[in-house]
């Protein structure tokens, strides 16, 4: 094996132990353990959307036309 193959394969083995390692330690980030809705922003969204266009709307129509 060349030996940046074999470094490689080091540096991914020791990435995969600091993440078995943290998932060990902070069981509050595990995911079986975390119960939490799926975000819905999309009604945010939509009114950050027209809230924009309602702005526009307004600075066109407070700029005089040339």
């Amino acid at each position: 094996m060349a030996r940046t193959r074999a470094m490689n394969r080091f540096h991914r083995y020791l990435a995969r132990r600091h993440r078995h390692d943290l998932r060990c330690n902070v069981p509050m980030l595990r995911p079986e353990l975390v119960e939490s809705e799926p975000l819905d922003v999309s009604g945010r969204l939509i009114q950050r959307a027209l809230s924009r266009d309602e702005r526009l709307d307004l600075m066109l129509v407070e700029e005089p036309a040339l």
